[in-house]
């Protein structure tokens, strides 16, 4: 079974071998998609690509910043790179300036080396020595963070299902006083035509056809059964081994929407709360969902 988690998370991770020590902060929030942004002091864009792989292979929704931190002891290896076509240019230059001035003095090697600018010192960057080192410290991180993320989803969780349980109540309640409103509105209806009619006998089949109309008009049994289906499909995919964030999110808007119809289809004081504290519990609902990956 997966565990719900939240899509807001801090990780750390940090490895040291021999002369090198790399650091990977990885911080986590809320968004629709799994948007990794990686801010690398390596600058290699094939680690990087791999960190990415890394993370989505654990992370399905959440903006996630990764700062990676490499740091090495020894002696760095360098190489010298030769710009050999700001070299060429030099040289073109330089022997147009012979030929045209009637220099005597040859183009030699000498000549070229005084132009310092086409040589350029670079730090050599192994990128497949370096790998494991990441990789190892993105792992650890990556651990960190989903041990929080878990954490925190336990309590959206549990809050979660606490108002779920509340709602199937107000359901209840809600079942209740539906069919209370059904025989208040007969007897009333009979007690205002008794009073029109000044106690005469009054036709009981036109009260029970009234009455039935007026059932018809209010019946809500299609909607509870409805509402407490969904409830149940929110509590099965909480239970579930899925990204459940969107589809909790697509829940919530359906039991909304039956609770809405609910309240239109009674002119009753009683419902009418009891609908406004269920919206009010599924409003609560949607802003923890929200932060579910």
């Amino acid at each position: 079974m997966k565990l719900v988690r939240s899509m807001t998370g801090y990780g750390v991770g940090k490895i040291k071998k021999a002369d090198q020590e790399c650091l990977v902060e990885i911080k986590t929030l809320n968004n629709k998609y799994c948007d990794v942004i990686i801010k690398n002091s390596v600058q290699s864009l094939e680690i990087e690509q791999k960190i990415e792989k890394l993370i989505k292979e654990k992370i399905s929704r959440g903006k996630v910043n990764v700062l990676i931190k490499l740091n090495k002891y020894g002696p760095e290896e360098e190489k010298v790179i030769i710009n050999e076509e700001l070299c060429d240019s030099y040289y073109r230059s330089l022997k147009n300036l012979k030929d045209k001035y009637k220099f005597k003095d040859e183009i030699n090697m000498d000549s070229i080396i005084k132009f310092k600018d086409i040589f350029q010192v670079v730090r050599e960057e192994e990128t497949d020595k370096m790998w494991p080192l990441i990789e190892e410290s993105v792992n650890k991180a990556l651990e960190s963070l989903l041990r929080m993320r878990e954490k925190e989803g336990k309590v959206l969780a549990n809050d979660i299902k606490k108002r779920t349980k509340k709602i199937i109540k107000l359901l209840d309640k809600i079942e209740k006083c539906s069919k209370l409103s059904l025989t208040d509105y007969k007897d009333e209806f009979l007690k205002k035509i008794k009073n029109l009619t000044d106690g005469l006998n009054v036709d009981e089949g036109r009260i029970e056809l009234e009455a039935a109309i007026f059932a018809e008009k209010t019946d809500i049994t299609e909607e509870i059964i409805r509402a407490r289906s969904h409830l149940t499909q929110l509590s099965d995919l909480m239970s579930s081994d899925e990204p459940m964030g969107r589809k909790m999110d697509f829940i919530i808007q359906e039991i909304n929407r039956e609770a809405n119809t609910i309240g239109s289809k009674n002119n009753n004081l009683k419902i009418a709360s009891l609908v406004i504290a269920v919206k009010s519990e599924l409003e609560k609902i949607r802003e923890q969902a929200r932060n579910i990956e």
